[in-house]
This record gives structure tokens, C-alpha cells and sequence, in this order.
């Protein structure tokens, strides 16, 4: 009996039951209180009875998360769910007597947040840093959880469908506020249309994926693709311009996507470019010269922001300046810049990164992307062999996603964008699943 209570699926009456205590207590203390802790009790139990419909729900708001900044814009109620799926996954993997999965690239992850609370604890300002650490702390729940919960065919693809869909979405809303002209660019429930656009460049060759495989619902993901694609360009982002371009040569060069595929694509994007300034003409125009008359601008100002993440690495070449702290060193670094910018971030993911941890956090990173590009190489070899083409072109789109990852954090202010881990999380899961897979298929009947 004792064995049944501390299993799987006793975890949720423990929970319950201690919730029931909590609630008991708050019900004599204050009325409000028993409500914000029945609330708790029930989110608990359901965290813990269902860890694959949570996930679900955190890749359906991950492209929304700029517009649930609640109860602060640091802790939301996306890495509340997320840390709450960290602990129940735990609890259950101690509770079944299983093995929790930590590939090579999650060590490097592990590794990367430990460098980085190194230079946290040698920063002359921690504070400064500590939303910092927090954030790449759930990144890294975030990756930990896609590996353990995504270890099977049906289950990814799922994850990849929710993931799409509210992804079109949030292009949809962006490209409403463009050309609506309340917003100069696409931003849609981001704020800032650099990393908009990035996180759109990113996942594009994921629909694509879709378009290819999903055959069921194939007209959901075609009507996608072009959504995501104009949100893309109403961004007017350099960076996600410059992944997608080495993204299609790369693609081109080793023959990962055929001719005809290229040229649907280019006709595909002059089409999509010519109904634009059909349609909504005027509003480009506007948009496109506003642009280019502070692109000159824009340029110095990176180089010379560039320039300073390298003198600052260069005087702390060990932990770097400390986490969350470029902004407040630029103005002993700065010069020359055109455009004067409060508290600045340097519009580049790994120099920053370098700059504020160190260049041990930033190698621990860099395997981190490393070894996740090498665990799809591999899928892609073990594909060819038993001549699983589902899994050979989702490993490609997986490989194309993390190739505009790489190239456009060149060019955004975010420094180790949520992107990367989606990405990176997604590899980790298609090589689990597919070991899963085969360990499934050879046990006997």
C-alpha cells in the first residue's frame, strides 16, 4: 500500500492532501487567501497529473510571453509553469524508479549556467544580474523538460503543430499592427521587431517541416507558411534577413532542398512581396525609407557597441563584466556612437554574452550549440540507414532553424534568445524518441 501512495500516481494525493491542509489553514485566516490557495492546490495537481498538456500550453504562449509579463515582468507565469513542471517531472521520474535523460548537450547547458553564476558571484554589482541568471536557468529547465517529456514520435509532432499554429498567429497579430500603421514594424506580442522577426526566421523551416510531413491537415500549414513569412519581412529585421539568406545558400550548397523547392520558395517570396505593395504600398514605402535613412546609423552604432563587449572581455577576460551589466558599463566603453542609447545591450548575442560571463560561459554555450547540431547530423546518418524519411527532413528543418539561430543572434539585442533552447530541445527529443523508438520495437511481443 505504502509503494502505491509514493508511485506516479500517488503524487497527485500527496498533493492533494497537503493542499487540503493549506486550504484548511487559509480558510480561517482570510476568505482571499483560501481562494489564492485553492488556486495554488489545483494548479499543483494538475502540474502533476498533466505534465504533457502544461508543455503544450508553454509552447502555445512562448511567442505571446512578451504580453504575459505576470505578476512581474521577470517571473511569469510561463517559468512559473515551467519551474512547476521541472519539480513534478522530477518527483515522478524518483517515483517511478526511472532514469531521468541528460544528453551531452545537456551537461553543456548545465555547465553554461554554472560559468555564468560564477561571473554573478565575482560581479562587483550580483544584483544587477540575478534576472539575468534566472532567466537562463529556465531556459535550461525549459530544454531539460522537452527531453524528458517529448520522447515519443506522437508526442513531438504535436508539440511542433501547437508550436506552428501560435506562431501564425502571432505573425497574424504583428502583421495586422503594420499595416493597420499603428506600429512602424511588426512587433506583434513583442515588443522589440528584431527579436520578433528572429523568433519567426527561426522557426519558419518548421512549418515547412509541416507542409512536407502533416499531410492531414497540409492546406493549415501551407496557409502558415505565408503568414509567418510576411511577418518575417514586416519585422524589416537585418538579422533574421541575414540567417534566412545563409539558411537557403546553405540549404542550396548541400543539396538539403531541391530546385523545384527553391524556386517555389523565391516565387513564393516575390509574390508575397508584390500583393504586399499592392496592397498595402504606402504603408511599405513609409516604413522601408524610415528604415534606410537611419540604416547608416544603425550600422555605426553596432560597430561601435561591438567594439566595447571587446574591450570589456579584453579588461575581464576570466567572468566577464557580470551578468546584466553591458549597459551599465557602456559608457566607460562606448565611443563613437551616433545614436545615444540608454542603457544599450550590444546587438550581438555571443559578444555580449563574452562581454558580461566570460569566455567560459560563452564556450559552454557555444558546445551547448554545438553538440546539438552534431546529435542531428547523427539522426540524419541513422535515418538513411533504416530510411526513415520523417525523421531525416524533421532533422533538417531542425538543422535549417538552428542555422538561422546561429547567424541572426549575430544582429539581435537579446543575448541567448529563447529560440536556441526551443530549437536545441526539439533535437535533443527527435534523438530520444528515436531510441525510444527502437527499444520499443525490439522487445518481444
Amino acid at each position: 500500500m505504502t509503494a502505491r501512495v509514493f508511485d506516479a500516481r500517488g503524487l497527485p494525493l500527496i498533493a492533494g492532501a497537503l493542499g487540503a491542509t493549506a486550504v484548511g489553514f487559509a480558510s480561517s485566516r482570510s476568505p482571499l487567501l483560501t481562494i489564492v490557495a485553492l488556486a495554488v492546490v489545483v494548479l499543483l495537481v494538475f502540474v502533476l497529473t498533466q505534465p504533457h498538456t502544461v508543455l503544450m500550453i508553454m509552447l502555445a504562449v512562448f511567442p505571446w510571453e512578451g504580453m504575459l509579463d505576470f505578476p512581474t515582468p521577470t517571473v511569469t507565469v510561463v517559468k512559473i509553469l515551467g519551474f512547476l513542471l521541472v519539480v513534478s517531472v522530477t518527483l515522478s521520474a524518483i517515483a517511478r524508479g526511472t532514469r531521468l535523460r541528460a544528453p551531452p548537450a545537456a551537461i553543456a547547458a548545465f555547465a553554461f549556467v554554472l560559468f555564468a553564476l560564477l561571473s554573478l558571484i565575482a560581479s562587483p554589482d550580483p544584483s544587477a544580474g540575478v534576472a539575468q541568471i534566472l532567466r537562463y536557468t529556465l531556459f535550461v529547465a525549459f530544454f531539460f523538460i522537452t527531453i524528458q517529456l517529448l520522447d515519443t514520435p506522437a508526442r513531438l509532432h504535436r508539440a511542433l503543430r501547437v508550436l506552428i499554429l501560435s506562431l501564425s498567429l502571432a505573425a497574424l497579430w504583428g502583421l495586422i499592427g503594420f499595416v493597420s500603421g499603428s506600429q512602424p514594424r511588426a512587433g506583434g506580442p513583442i515588443s522589440d521587431p528584431n527579436e520578433f522577426g528572429y523568433m519567426l526566421a527561426t522557426l519558419l523551416p518548421l512549418c515547412v517541416y509541416l507542409i512536407l510531413e502533416d499531410t492531414r491537415i497540409r492546406w493549415l500549414w501551407v496557409a502558415c507558411f505565408p503568414v509567418i513569412l510576411a511577418g518575417t519581412l514586416a519585422t524589416l529585421s537585418r538579422g533574421a534577413f541575414a540567417g534566412l539568406v545563409v539558411m537557403v545558400i546553405w540549404a542550396a550548397l548541400t543539396r538539403r532542398i531541391r530546385l523545384g523547392g527553391l524556386l517555389i520558395s523565391t516565387v513564393s517570396l516575390l509574390a508575397l512581396v508584390a500583393v504586399g505593395f499592392a496592397l498595402f504600398g504606402s504603408v511599405v514605402n513609409e516604413r522601408v525609407q524610415q528604415k534606410g535613412r537611419i540604416a547608416t546609423k544603425n550600422s555605426q552604432s553596432r560597430e561601435a557597441l561591438w567594439a566595447g563587449a571587446v574591450e570589456m572581455s579584453m579588461d575581464h577576460p576570466i567572468t566577464g563584466i557580470g551578468p546584466g551589466r553591458f549597459g551599465a558599463e557602456s559608457v566607460n566603453y562606448i565611443r563613437n556612437d551616433p545614436i545615444v542609447l540608454v542603457d544599450p545591450q550590444a546587438h550581438d548575442a555571443y559578444l555580449e554574452l563574452l562581454a558580461e560571463s566570460g569566455p567560459f560561459a560563452l564556450a559552454a554555450f557555444l558546445t551547448f550549440l554545438g553538440i546539438s547540431w552534431r546529435t542531428l547530423v547523427r539522426v540524419q546518418g541513422a535515418t538513411r540507414v533504416d530510411g526513415n524519411r520523417r525523421d531525416e527532413r524533421l532533422a533538417t528543418a531542425l538543422q535549417a532553424s538552428l542555422l538561422v539561430a546561429i547567424v541572426g543572434a549575430i544582429f539581435i539585442s537579446e543575448h541567448v534568445a529563447s529560440p536556441f533552447w526551443v530549437i536545441c530541445g526539439f533535437a535533443a527529443a527527435v534523438s530520444v524518441a528515436r531510441r525510444v523508438g527502437n527499444v520499443t520495437a525490439k522487445k518481444p511481443a
